[in-house]
């Protein structure tokens, strides 16, 4: 078990990694974070940044550095919006529970009538929304219940939905959805309606406030992900990391990268193997960083 004496030890140089949460910083089935969180702690030691980068709530993903007892920066509901703690000599003006807001997007309650009205009037046989279904159903199709699909269901950026139909539907729905302004990203589970955020452009925007800082000397970018959803935030990184899943045979082929590692376990020991085999890649490309 080498992972354990993994050296991340880089001159000068701070790795941020970017990493999507469920199927690849934990299990899908079990939620299982095996070894990650004290990898996590290593690479915060030797002053990289972890930054989760996830569709899950704001409140969710509290509710997880809380009970792994961390603080490191976030980008929720598919970047909707972006906190941190401890990253910059000082915080931003704006903060909420403890964080400094450093982006959010529209609000959801700018949207959400209009858009439910949209549905239930055209769309009606082609997509559930979330929250219209009963709670037995809710629960199955997220895998969660009782405290934590509360959390899953309070959003602010986006709104959940379930997708019945064909193609063809699914874009006459996403053209409708761009007369407002709005975008739909198919998940894991479900598809999220909302402005026109995604990981990839949250990843940009995070690195850009980060240099401007000046507080890093060399940064380095990785992304960690499993699914579809990741893709923006994998073609956005210099090393785009691949956690095996059973629905990502074909994502390797849509990443546009000269860096690709990917991981033959499945989360969370995948996650860890990638970032194994990420910093070994970049010790032996370091003299190119010189």
């Amino acid at each position: 078990d080498n992972i354990n004496i993994m050296n991340f030890d880089l001159k000068e140089i701070t790795v941020l990694i970017f990493t999507d949460i469920d199927g690849t910083f934990i299990n899908n089935d079990t939620f299982n974070e095996g070894g990650n969180i004290e990898i996590a702690e290593m690479l915060n030691n030797h002053r990289h940044i972890l930054i989760y980068n996830s569709s899950k709530t704001f409140h969710e993903i509290i509710s997880m550095q809380n009970r792994f007892k961390t603080s490191f920066p976030f980008i929720c509901e598919t970047g909707g919006g972006i906190y941190y703690k401890n990253i910059f000599d000082n915080d931003s003006v704006r903060s909420r529970e403890g964080y400094s807001i450093m982006y959010e997007s529209m609000k959801i309650d700018k949207f959400e009538e209009i858009i439910k009205k949209e549905i239930r009037n055209n769309f009606k046989n082609d997509v559930d929304l979330f929250d219209d279904l009963c709670i037995d159903d809710r629960s199955r199709l997220s895998g969660l219940s009782g405290t934590d699909l509360d959390l899953a269901s309070k959003r602010d950026f986006s709104i959940l939905v379930r997708w019945k139909s064909d193609e063809s539907r699914y874009t006459q729905f996403e053209s409708v959805l761009e007369n407002y302004g709005l975008n739909i990203i198919k998940g894991g589970r479900f598809c999220h309606i909302c402005s026109s955020q995604d990981k990839g452009k949250s990843v940009m925007y995070f690195l850009d406030q980060i240099k401007s800082s000046r507080k890093y000397d060399r940064i380095i970018t990785v992304g960690i992900g499993d699914s579809t959803n990741d893709i923006e935030m994998l073609n956005n990184v210099d090393y785009a990391c691949v956690v095996k899943s059973k629905n990502n045979s074909n994502l390797l082929k849509k990443i546009d990268s000269n860096n690709i590692v990917s991981s033959i376990n499945h989360a969370p020991e995948g996650w860890a193997e990638c970032i194994h085999n990420v910093f070994s890649k970049i010790k032996s490309q370091e003299h190119l960083y010189g």
